[in-house]
């Protein structure tokens, strides 16, 4: 069972619904501005998904090679390992809106430090990648395919050849 957190508040339950399902329930009294999806608004009743998750809580997965690498890793010590398994995993460090902990837990957001400097110092090696999906696999908040980076410096991009900032 986790707890789903909108802009760090908490909002509501998500937890599993028979063999392959899952349900959201609201907590009583959440304001209807923290709902967790335009589609999913507050109300008494669960949102219930007969297999999987619902599509809101669905995206914020990893794919690729990190959500292999994550089901390599947890699935021989838990048993079985499904896709509420793999939130429970990373949805604490969510980036965006929508966060998750476990249902008596506080957001944590211990992520491990490393240096830029070391990065670029091993030039992208396959050795670089293998050490960084290992120590940040479980603390990545960025759903899609492909690795990626986060830089807290002031965003910079370009059009036409032009830096816009």
């Amino acid at each position: 069972m986790l707890r789903v957190w909108v802009d760090g508040r908490p909002v509501g339950t998500l937890d599993r619904l028979g063999n392959r399902g899952s349900a959201f329930v609201y907590h009583p009294g959440t304001d209807p501005r923290l709902s967790v999806s335009v589609t999913m608004p507050i109300r008494t009743a669960s949102w219930n998904s007969s297999n999987g998750l619902a599509p809101i809580f669905e995206m914020n997965l990893p794919e690729g090679a990190l959500r292999r690498r994550l089901s390599l890793r947890f699935a021989k010590t838990l048993g079985s390992f499904d896709d509420l398994d793999l939130l429970r995993l990373v949805g604490s460090t969510q980036v965006g809106r929508l966060r998750y902990s476990e249902y008596e837990e506080s957001l944590d957001e211990n992520v491990p430090f490393q240096s830029v400097d070391e990065i670029l110092k091993a030039k992208g090696t396959d050795e670089l990648f293998d050490y960084l999906l290992e120590k940040f696999a479980i603390h990545s908040g960025l759903s899609g395919v492909q690795p990626k980076v986060m830089n807290a410096a002031k965003p910079s991009w370009t059009h036409g050849g032009r830096r816009l900032s």
